[in-house]
C-alpha cells in the first residue's frame, strides 16, 4: 500500500514536472541558493577549523575561494528573499542583479579554482599569485565591458548572456590547462576536483550552445541543469573533507612519531650511559686480573710448574678475549653516537695480526697459516687490529678441531688487503648480506654451540667503510668462508 501511494503521489511524472517548474521560479531559486549557502558554510567551517590548527597557505586560498562563493549566495539569497517575501520587487534592477550574480560567480569560481590548483605551484607562489591577479583584472574588465555593451545597445541580451557563459567556461577550463604545467601529483583527490569543475561547467556550456543555436535557453535544458550545481558542490565537499581528514591523520601520526622518536632518543642516552658505566666497571676488574695473572705466571708469588703456567696463560688469553668483547660493546656504542674517531698512520701489516688469537686457535686444535706479506700499509692501526680480531674470532668460532685458518694480506696498486679464511660450516648465499647487521646470528647448530652477541662483523663493516674500503665474502655451505678486507 505504501509503495503504491508513493508511486501514485510522489514518484510520478506529474510530481516531477511540478517540482522542476517550482525550481524554475524565484521561490525555487531561493531554495536552491539557500541549500548551496548551507553547503558552502559547512565547507568553510571545516577549512577554517583546520586552518586554526595548521596555518597552511593552501587552506588560506581555499577559505578565500569558498568565502567568495558564500558571499555571492548571501547577496543573492538576500535579494531573492526580499523579492519573494518582501514588498520590493527589484523590477528596475533585474538586468543589473543578473549581471552582479554572474560577475560574483566568475570571480568566486576563479578564486576557488586557484585555491584547488595552488599546491601544484608551491615553488612558484609569487608567479602564481601574479597570474591569478592578472586574470582577475582581465575577467573583471571583460565582464564589465560585456554589461556596458549591452546597456549601450551594441549587443542583445542573448549575446550578453553568451559572453558571460563563455567567460565562465574559460574559468572552469583553467584547472585542466594549469595542471598540465604544474606538479599535479601534489594535489590530493585530483580526479574528484576536476570532475566537480567539469560537472559545473556543463551549465554555462549548455547555455552557450543553446543561445548560439536557438537564440535562447530552452526550458528543458534548465530542468536538466537543476541537479548539476549540487553534484559539483558535493564532489568538492568530499574532496575538502578527505583532504582535511588525510591531513589530520598524518598530523596525528607525525605527533606520535615525534613522541616515539623523543622516547627512543632518551632510551638511547640511557643505554649509552649504561654501557659506558658497565664497560668501565668490567674493565677495572679485568685489568686487575690481568696484572695479577701476569705476576703469577712470572713467579712473583712463588714458583709454578709448566702445567700451571699453561693454565694461567689460558686464563690470561680468555681474560684478553673478554677485554676485546667489552671493546666491541664500546666501539658499537661510539659508532651509533657518531663518536668513533680515526687516526691514520703508516705501519707494518703484521702489527695488526694479533698472535694471541693465533695461539688461541692452535690451543683449540686448529691449524693457523699466516701468509701475510711484510708490507707497510696505512690506516688506523688500533681500529684495524679490531677488524682482524673480530674476523679471526669469527673464524675460530666456526672451525672444528683439526681445521685450518689461513691469514693472508698484501698490496695491490694503491690498495692493501687482509683476508681470513676458514674451513668451517660456510654460509648460505642468501644470508651473506645479513651477516653485517647488528646482533644477526646464522641459524644453525654450530652457531648455537658457539653463541656470540653478533656485533663483530657489524663493527668490521663500519671500520672498513670509515677507511673508504670494502669487505668481500666468499663462502658456500660446508666449504668454509673467506672474509677479505680492502683498504684504500
Amino acid at each position: 500500500m505504501l509503495i503504491d501511494a508513493l508511486g501514485k503521489y510522489i514518484f510520478n511524472a506529474d510530481t516531477f514536472h511540478r517540482f522542476s517548474f517550482f525550481l524554475g521560479t524565484e521561490k525555487g531559486e531561493l531554495l536552491k541558493r539557500f541549500i548551496e549557502l548551507i553547503f558552502f558554510a559547512i565547507i568553510l567551517y571545516m577549512i577554517v577549523s583546520e586552518f586554526r590548527k595548521n596555518r597552511k597557505r593552501e587552506y588560506k586560498y581555499l577559505i578565500v575561494g569558498f568565502l567568495a562563493l558564500l558571499f555571492r549566495q548571501i547577496v543573492m539569497c538576500s535579494i531573492l528573499f526580499t523579492k519573494v517575501f518582501g514588498v520590493y520587487e527589484f523590477a528596475r534592477f533585474g538586468v543589473f542583479i543578473a549581471f552582479i550574480d554572474a560577475y560574483l560567480e566568475i570571480i568566486a569560481l576563479l578564486l576557488l579554482v586557484a585555491a584547488f590548483i595552488f599546491p601544484a605551484f608551491k615553488e612558484r607562489t609569487f608567479r602564481f599569485q601574479r597570474n591569478v591577479l592578472s586574470l582577475l583584472v582581465i575577467l573583471s574588465l571583460a565582464t564589465i565591458g560585456d554589461y556596458l555593451l549591452f546597456k549601450q545597445g551594441f549587443i542583445s541580451a542573448g549575446y550578453e548572456k553568451a559572453i558571460l557563459d563563455a567567460i565562465l567556461i574559460f574559468v572552469l577550463i583553467l584547472p585542466f590547462f594549469f595542471l598540465i604545467r604544474g606538479r599535479y601529483k601534489r594535489i590530493r583527490h585530483l580526479k574528484s576536483i576536476l570532475f566537480a569543475f567539469f560537472i559545473y561547467m556543463l551549465i554555462p556550456l549548455t547555455d552557450f550552445i543553446s543561445i548560439l543555436l536557438a537564440g535562447n535557453v530552452d526550458a528543458r535544458i534548465r530542468v536538466m541543469q537543476h541537479p548539476l550545481p549540487f553534484v559539483s558542490i558535493l564532489l568538492l565537499m568530499r574532496s575538502v573533507y578527505l583532504t582535511l581528514v588525510d591531513k589530520a591523520f598524518l598530523t596525528d601520526r607525525l605527533r606520535k612519531s615525534e613522541k616515539m622518536l623523543k622516547y627512543q632518543k632518551e632510551l638511547n642516552k640511557l643505554k649509552d650511559h649504561f654501557i659506558s658505566i658497565v664497560s668501565h666497571e668490567l674493565r677495572t676488574p679485568i685489568t686487575s686480573m690481568k696484572l695479577y695473572l701476569s705476576l703469577l705466571r712470572k713467579g712473583k708469588f712463588g714458583k709454578i710448574s709448566g702445567k700451571q703456567s699453561r693454565a694461567v696463560k689460558t686464563v690470561i688469553d680468555e681474560n684478553n678475549r673478554l677485554r676485546d668483547l667489552i671493546n666491541n660493546l664500546l666501539t658499537i656504542n661510539r659508532i651509533e653516537a657518531n663518536k668513533l674517531d680515526m687516526e691514520r698512520e703508516d705501519f707494518e701489516l703484521g702489527e695488526i695480526i694479533d698472535d694471541m688469537y693465533i695461539s688461541f686457535a692452535r690451543n683449540k686444535g686448529i691449524k693457523v697459516v699466516n701468509k701475510a706479506a711484510k708490507v707497510r700499509v696505512n690506516g688506523d692501526k688500533k681500529l684495524l687490529k679490531q677488524v682482524f680480531i673480530n674476523l679471526m674470532n669469527n673464524a675460530i668460532k666456526f672451525s672444528k678441531k683439526g681445521g685450518r685458518i689461513t691469514i693472508d694480506g698484501g698490496k695491490k696498486d694503491k690498495k692493501w688487503w687482509l683476508s681470513v679464511k676458514d674451513e668451517g660450516i660456510g654460509i648460505k648465499k642468501e644470508e651473506t648480506p645479513k651477516l653485517f647487521n647488528k646482533f644477526y646470528q646464522v641459524d644453525n647448530q654450530v652457531m648455537k654451540q658457539n653463541q656470540g652477541i653478533g656485533l663483530g662483523l657489524a663493527i668490521v663493516k663500519h671500520i672498513v667503510e670509515m677507511h673508504n674500503g670494502k669487505i668481500e665474502v666468499n663462502s658456500s655451505p660446508g666449504k668454509g668462508a673467506e672474509f677479505k678486507v680492502w683498504i684504500g
